[in-house]
């Protein structure tokens, strides 16, 4: 089993029950509940091979699966319409935050310098990352390139799926 190492600041966040706070308009997610501590837990995160130019470099290239991302799932829901499972994401593998976009079945890592008390300052920007352009202010994200540290699947998967 896997462990979350679920950084400090995150963790002081959730025993604290706090939420994140700013103004929904400014999201496209709109307002966004996260789950309690005590329901996070490691899931399996599929990213799409093939469509992304970097997968020319994947291993498995050009067979159509799924690599099957190591992750745990902040978000239970959000207002606007949108699945909120895997708005905000924690890496262990890669100890770094994330978005899932369950439309697209690709995964944005957001930089090294990137902590729970930075996306708890400015929610808006972090959520909105997911959505290339629509926010300014919203930190850079690069692609996350699975292999080698994370399990291929020679089926393509599209819903997170319990660790093993």
């Amino acid at each position: 089993m896997i462990d979350m190492k679920l950084p400090a600041d995150l963790i002081a966040f959730f025993q604290a029950s706090r939420e994140l706070e700013y103004d929904p308009t400014t999201c496209e997610a709109g307002s966004v509940t996260l789950l309690p501590l005590e329901e996070l837990n490691i899931e399996l995160f599929p990213i799409e091979t093939g469509s992304l130019k970097c997968f020319e470099q994947d291993p498995h290239y050009p067979k159509r699966g799924s690599y099957l991302v190591t992750g745990v799932n902040l978000v239970s829901d959000c207002t606007n319409g949108y699945e909120g499972v895997g708005l905000l994401l924690w890496l262990p593998v890669e100890e770094r935050y994330a978005t899932w976009d369950n439309s697209h079945c690709l995964i944005a890592v957001f930089g090294p310098e990137v902590t729970w008390s930075h996306i708890a300052a400015a929610p808006a920007a972090h959520l909105n990352a997911q959505w290339s352009g629509i926010d300014p202010t919203s930190p850079a994200t690069s692609a996350l390139i699975p292999w080698p540290n994370h399990r291929y699947s020679e089926r393509q998967v599209y819903d997170p799926l319990p660790a093993d």
